[in-house]
Order: structure tokens, then sequence, then C-alpha cells
């Protein structure tokens, strides 16, 4: 499938910008007059700081937005490892542009779109228009409006009963300092669909600092199954800032898993709302810090209809004077009785000056329901690490062997034998 090349843009963030973008993406007006509203809200919105509850571990000041350029062009094509015989689809996005897009013919002729938004906006506005935004509106924080306002991504729609068995990837690379990025990724499921979409963030290192705002908005519909994995592995002059939402129907399985490597300071939003009776939602995440990196989530279990499952496991192994903070919310609305909901947040320290913060949080306005939450942080046992070093590992290899082992159980979830591997290597290259 071919995809638009751009050709304008060495604008600073603007309105200048958006109106040139939608301009060389050759947009609807209606998605002209989308951007232009977002971009008026997030120049009213004020930039958080730490006196808003949820900034107050994350320090902004060093963030210099208008440093930041959209690039005139994407200067090459990069690919993640692995055969093309084990996925169903593939898109590359550089430097914020789509320069590959595939999606098997099997696959294409039982009505999946894989598409830019800008070919699906021309193409099924009816779809674009429903679903577009209304996860994550101007209103959700200034990032996401600004993302709104700039962003160009992806769209998956799966119909109904349609099964996708092999999963599609996603690769966003930016190639050179002082670049904004707005990737953005919409996935809707029909009632009875599967899929599978996995998402990596990668970055070689360069000297200058860059900007990654990205927006990811699944809908899965009645009786469906979807899973999204994000994988963030940006250099470390990135920062980076996520909003990724879940809607999940009746009876519906949705599955996430968000992996965060990258980055010298990351802020992620991952919220899932179970929309109908019988959703059920795991939201699972793994997190890796060393030297100065700052890593922020925020999570949210919103359950919305009753008879309704979610449970979330993230665990983050920290190094050096790294720092890391997580902030999980179970909701149960009034008539979301049988809930059933399990949030747990475990912190591994392999250095005294590394520090992680968890504050779970439970919100039920509901009388008939089963809700628990657990944090803990701690340095490794030393039990295990005497054991290991008595058998002739040194204290190194002794360490590798347990944070493997701590992440295991997460690794295993993603459905990609290339990209497990790729995972573990960065992992290693971690404690090395």
């Amino acid at each position: 499938m071919e995809t638009t090349k751009v050709e304008v843009l060495a604008l600073g963030i603007s309105r200048e910008a958006v109106e040139g973008l939608s301009d060389a993406l050759a947009e609807p007006y209606w998605m002209r007059d989308r951007r232009l509203r977002s971009w008026e809200v997030y120049e009213r919105t004020p930039m958080p700081t730490t006196q808003d509850e949820e900034w107050r571990r994350t320090d902004l000041r060093k963030l210099k937005l208008d440093s930041f350029r959209l690039l005139t062009e994407a200067p090459g094509t990069y690919e993640p490892e692995g055969s093309s015989d084990h996925r169903s689809g593939f898109a590359q996005v550089v430097d914020g542009y789509v320069t590959q897009l595939e999606l098997d013919p099997s696959v294409a002729e039982q009505g999946v779109i894989f598409s830019t938004l800008t070919e699906a906006a021309k193409n099924r506005p009816e779809l674009v228009q429903k679903y577009l935004g209304t996860l994550v509106p101007d209103e959700y924080g200034k990032f996401a409006a600004l993302a709104n306002a700039l962003s160009s991504g992806l769209f998956l729609y799966v119909p109904t009963n349609v099964q996708v068995e092999l999963p599609i990837q996603v690769s966003h690379t930016i190639t050179r300092g002082g670049a904004a990025v707005f990737p953005r990724t919409l996935i809707v499921g029909e009632r009875f669909a599967s899929a599978t979409l996995i998402e990596r963030y990668y970055s070689e290192d360069f000297e200058e600092d860059s900007l990654s705002v990205g927006t990811v908005e699944v809908f899965a519909g009645e009786s469906t199954q979807l899973r999204y994995v994000n994988i963030q592995e940006w250099c470390r002059n990135v920062w980076h800032f996520l909003a990724e939402r879940h809607s999940v129907g009746r009876d519906a399985q949705e599955n996430n898993l968000n992996i965060a490597l990258g980055a010298k300071q990351a802020k992620a939003n991952v919220d899932a709302v179970l929309v109908g009776p019988g959703a059920s939602c795991e939201m699972l995440g793994l997190f890796f810090p060393d030297r100065d990196q700052h890593y922020d989530h925020h999570t949210l279990q919103d359950h919305a209809a009753p008879n309704c499952f979610s449970d979330l496991l993230y665990k983050g192994v920290l190094r050096d004077t790294s720092r890391s903070v997580f902030s999980g919310l179970i909701n149960v609305h009034p008539g979301a009785q049988k809930t059933d909901a399990y949030q747990t947040n475990r912190n591994l320290l392999l250095s005294d000056s590394a520090r992680a913060d968890s504050i779970p949080n439970l919100e039920i306005q509901a009388n008939d329901v089963r809700c628990s939450h657990g944090a803990s942080v701690g340095p490794i046992d030393t039990e295990q690490l005497f054991y290991l070093m008595a058998r002739g590992l040194s204290r190194t290899e002794a360490e590798r062997m347990i944070v493997d082992g701590f992440f295991e159980p997460l690794v295993n979830r993603i459905p990609l034998e290339g990209v497990r591997e790729r995972l573990v290597e960065a992992i290693d290259r971690k404690m090395s």
C-alpha cells in the first residue's frame, strides 16, 4: 500500500505547523478543523507542574517545547528483526512519517483495514469520525491536546467475526535530535473479532533532545478479543509522553502490555474503561530505568458496568539513581455490582540510590464487589543471591538471573518470538 509522502514542514510546535501538516496530508476539512480546535485547547491549557497531583513527582521544568521541530522528510527505512512470515501486517514510521505499510492480502480480503489515519479519514470517514479522539479528547490534558493537533498515525479496523491470526507490527523510529513526533494508533474491533498489534518506539543515540507525544485508542466491541503491546525503547535523550486508553465492551476480552526501557523521562497514562457487562481486561507493565532515567506510570481500571473483571500487574527493576512512579486506581461506578478487580505493583531495587514510589488506590461506589490492591518495593532477596553465588555465579550473573526470573512471566506474554528475544537482550544490556 502506498503512503503519502510529506515534503513540507520545517516549523516548530505552532499553529502554522498544524495548518502546514494538514495541508501537506491533503486531509478532509473536518480533520483540519479538529486539529485547530485541539490547538486552541492546547494553547489555553497550562503546562503541568508539581503542584498538580498527577504530576507531583514528575518535574517538567527542563522541558522546552519551543526547541523541537517537525521534520521535513523521512531520511530512511528501518525494520525490526524477524521474519515477515510471522505477522499479518507491518508499518514503519520514520520521524513521524509512514514510509512503509503492508497487510497480508488474505487478511485484507476479509475486510480488515490497516492504513494511515489520513487514508482512513478520506475512505471511511464515518469510522474515523465515530472513534477518533473519543477516548483521548483534548480535555484529557495539555499533551493530549497537543497530540490531537499534530499527530499523524495509523488505523486498524477488524470487522465483525474476523479473526486476524498473526500479529500486526508497527515500528516507530526517530533518526535525529531536535525532532518532535506525535505517533497515533486507532484500533477498532467489531463484534466477535480478534487481533493483536505490537507497537515499538525505537531510536539510536543522538546528542540533542527529542520529543515523542503518543496516543493510543483501542475499542473492543462485543465479545471481541484484542491484544495490544507497546514497547518503548527510545534513546536517553527523548522526552516521552503517552496517553493510552482502552474501551472494553460486553463480554469482550482485552489484554495490554506496556514495556518501558528507554527515554530520559517518560510519562504514560494507561486506562481501561469496562463499558459492557462481562467485560474483561488484563493490564501488564514492565519497566527498567537506570542511570538518571525517570518513569511515571498512571493506570486506571474504570469499572462502569456490572460483572466485569480486571487484573493489573506492573513490575519494575531500578538501577543507579533512577526513579519510578506508579499510581494506579481501581474505580467502581455505582451499579457496577459483581466487579472483580486486582491491582499489583512490584519493584526491585538494585541500588541504594534508586527510588520507586508506589501508590495504589481504590474508589468503590458499589456494595457487591471484590477488589484488592498491593505494592512492594525492596532490594534483591539476600538469600536468593547467596544461594546462586554459592553455586559459582558472580554477583552480576546472580542478579541478572534474578531479574530475568522477575520479568519472565511478563516477557512470555509477548506473542512473537523475535520480539521476546530482542526484549530479553535489551534487559541483559541494562544489567551489563
